[in-house]
């Protein structure tokens, strides 16, 4: 398939020229003015794609294979995007076109340069959504998926989880109750944080502090021993003498009143790896309730009338489409939140050292 100089754009229908910027979809082969691709957001053709619709010129011509470049007199043109080429800059990037021998982007299905058809048919289309340090490029993966997940699009929920979305997709899609999620028991509560499910990982946080609290209170004594025998052999405990030869009688106190507070540790231990453990059984459920309801939040708003300002000006002087702007803002409203952890960690470690000095 090549573009040639009597095809027209499908969204101006107006006649290709030798000097027109033109954009081919990268996943049918549509060609398009560049100014038309922008201000329609996506391809002319993209609610086929899914059907495996490829483009056919009204002359269905058909590259020469016996040549590496096609002839001059077929007045074939086409200009790649700079954004492309300049996202993409690197060696490693590009490949070479199995049948005109340009060099093209290494996972495009279809030749920049003659049009013809490659035989990777992935391909990560770059995106001006990208220059906000979104890769959409686990959504892109998604846009073929014909399953849903409660109604909504693969593709749209793999644009709020944003990380490891081929991770968490196939377990949305299969919808289990009960799956085992490592992260989840490793860091508990603050892996909820870490997936902005604020109120989730504030509740299994304020769960583990009332257990401490309730155990503290019920070993008030023991502990207060505890302590007060720490404070009063510091100085000891400080020697290095100490370690070398031990005190017998300071050694015997010391392990009756360990004995007499570690049933308190390990009740609190107990529950929070009780804790721990339902957090690893159910945050992939969890993940998904959140991801679903950020979607339902999203088209309610849209169904009510409201919009995405695109007014957001980017380098190149753009502005960004509809659906670039819906991309973006799901993205914003998930991914992750390394903050919101260590925030977390650094609260509940003032209020336990406040209650305790109570």
């Amino acid at each position: 398939m090549f573009i040639s100089s009597d095809e027209k754009c499908p969204v101006c229908n107006k006649t290709f020229e030798q000097e027109d910027d033109v954009v081919i979809c990268p996943y049918c082969g549509t060609p398009h003015h560049r100014e038309c691709y922008n201000s329609l957001g996506h391809c002319f053709n993209a609610h086929r794609h899914k059907e495996g619709f490829e483009y056919e010129n009204s002359a269905n011509e058909k590259p020469k294979e016996t040549e590496n470049t096609p002839p001059e007199s077929e007045k074939y043109f086409y200009s790649p995007p700079e954004d492309r080429q300049n996202a993409q800059n690197s060696a490693d990037s590009k490949s070479v076109c199995a049948n005109c021998g340009a060099e093209i982007e290494k996972d495009a299905p279809f030749c920049s340069k003659c049009g013809a058809r490659q035989s990777n048919a992935q391909y990560g289309e770059y995106s001006q959504v990208n220059a906000f340090g979104i890769n959409q490029q686990e959504q892109k993966q998604y846009e073929s998926e014909t399953q849903t997940i409660d109604g909504k699009r693969a593709a749209d929920a793999a644009a709020v989880v944003r990380t490891n979305a081929d991770k968490f997709i196939p377990k949305f899609i299969k919808n289990k109750r009960v799956s085992w999620n490592w992260s989840g028991f490793i860091f508990g509560p603050y892996y909820l944080m870490f997936r902005k499910m604020y109120l989730q990982g504030a509740i299994f946080m304020a769960i583990n502090l009332i257990v401490q609290l309730v155990v503290s209170g019920l070993f008030y004594e023991q502990f207060a021993a505890y302590s007060s025998f720490m404070v009063d052999n510091a100085q000891s405990f400080a020697n290095a003498d100490f370690y070398l030869n031990p005190d017998p009688q300071i050694m015997n106190q010391l392990a009756q009143i360990i004995d007499s507070v570690m049933p308190a540790m390990l009740i609190v231990f107990g529950a929070r790896l009780i804790i721990h453990i339902i957090i690893a059984l159910f945050s992939n459920t969890l993940y998904r309730a959140k991801v679903i309801s950020i979607l339902n939040k999203v088209d309610s708003n849209l169904e009510n009338g409201g919009f995405f300002d695109s007014s957001i000006p980017l380098m190149n002087g753009k502005t960004l489409s509809q659906s670039e702007m819906r991309t973006l803002y799901l993205g914003r409203m998930g991914g992750t939140n390394f903050f919101a952890p260590v925030l977390a960690w650094f609260v509940l470690d003032l209020l336990t050292t406040i209650i305790s000095q109570l």
